[in-house]
């Protein structure tokens, strides 16, 4: 194992085992009388929930590097263990499950004693698991949670050889507005491999937003793999440095959706027309229809960091005219306010003439969880002036 790698490894490994000492001595008071190894990995995880899933989520990452290992080394470089059997390797939980340690907790076992210790820890802990769970939560809100197609294009676009830093920095934040194993391990490979600081960076804070609990990787611990001198030379002492801030505006979305990669090999399933009003509404459809593996778009996700409110122009117009184009069909949600939103009424349009299938589905059908939808046959909202009508100046106030 390089000595690098091995270093990275142990220092994880310790780290697990120090959180381990932490959470086993927290616990210990709110153990049944007679207890064994499952109560004493049950209270950790409910006690700990997010930071077993953590430990969870390391054994699968490496399980997954051994396997790539495996197969070009003949063997396994990590082998690490799961779980439940690691941590009867920790000093503390050896110590628990020793017979003498185990008979003098059961003789001074009280259950008025050990009840209040149980409501004592669970206040300790509610509200840190709540913050975190509602950490993930938001975290999880702006992507969704399916795994398209054409996620294997733009990591494979990423790890050319030649795909220039600016072009990677496009890619990961595409790359970002997804949740799933293949994106996740992405974002760890990006955290121990790449090169570049910026990018890097970026992938260590995705991860940490999710609780995965990443160790940001010193540059000094980077390596190079290539025989080739001059390009040695440049992942040594020039890639590492080099930095890109892209400009979100729709002008920049617009320009991307006609030349970058990243962006050509999108596709989606529906294209959700609605009122941002009705936004918790969209929020139910998008988890129901992830749900179903179908991949949806929806501006204030999909596109959120560039189509903002405060910037709407023409350029707005023809990212929302792409978007549709990429789209198998709209799905309306229809309501009081989305019946009067000038921007409704411009992509219903538009699709209209594409002659692809509109779907609509009440708001309060979507609120209830009824999902069923109709083909849009009733042309309420036809109009063939609809490009005049949706003047840019005045759709600033509109839903």
């Amino acid at each position: 194992m390089p000595g690098v790698t091995k270093h990275i490894y142990d220092h994880e490994i310790r780290d697990i085992q120090s959180e381990w000492n932490m959470q086993i001595k927290a616990i210990s008071k709110v153990l049944p009388r007679n207890y064994g190894k499952e109560d004493i990995i049950a209270q950790i995880k409910k006690y700990y929930p997010h930071e077993w899933k953590s430990v969870e989520y390391k054994k699968q990452y490496y399980d997954i590097k051994d396997k790539h290992i495996k197969k070009h080394k003949g063997k396994n470089r990590y082998a690490m263990l799961p779980p439940e059997i690691m941590i009867e390797k920790n000093p503390a939980f050896k110590r628990l499950l020793n017979v003498e340690v185990q008979k003098a907790y059961a003789d001074s076992f009280f259950d008025e004693v050990c009840q209040a210790e149980t409501e004592a820890l669970w206040r300790r802990r509610e509200g840190k698991i709540k913050r975190i769970d509602d950490k993930i939560a938001k975290a999880v809100s702006k992507t969704q949670t399916v795994t398209p197609e054409f996620l294997d294009a733009l990591i494979g676009i990423y790890e050319r050889k030649r795909t220039t830093q600016m072009d990677r920095m496009y890619i990961i934040y595409e790359l970002m507005k997804y949740y799933n194993p293949k994106v996740i391990r992405f974002f760890y490979k990006c955290n121990d491999t790449e090169l570049n600081r910026q990018l890097r960076e970026i992938a260590f804070k995705h991860l940490q937003s999710f609780n995965y609990m990443p160790r940001l990787r010193r540059q000094k611990y980077m390596l190079v793999h290539t025989k080739n001198r001059k390009r040695k030379e440049y992942l040594k002492k020039i890639y590492p440095n080099e930095t890109y801030t892209i400009p979100f505006n729709p002008n920049e979305l617009e320009y991307r959706l006609l030349s970058g990669k990243e962006q050509k090999v999108k596709s989606y399933k529906y294209f959700i027309s609605h009122s941002s009003s009705d936004a918790e509404t969209v929020q139910k459809l998008i988890d129901y229809e992830n749900k179903q593996n179908h991949l949806v778009f929806c501006d204030w996700i999909n596109d959120s960091d560039y189509l903002k409110r405060g910037l709407v122009c023409e350029a707005t117009l023809k990212v929302v005219e792409m978007r549709l184009q990429q789209s198998e069909a709209v799905i309306f949600i229809r309501s009081e306010k989305s019946l009067e939103s000038v921007w409704c009424q411009y992509e219903l349009n538009f699709f209209n003439e594409l002659k692809r299938p509109i779907y609509v589905i009440d708001k309060e059908s979507v609120d209830v969880g009824v999902f069923t939808y109709k083909k849009y046959n009733e042309k309420e909202f036809y109009n063939s002036d609809y490009k005049k009508l949706t003047l840019i100046a005045k759709t600033k106030n509109n839903n």
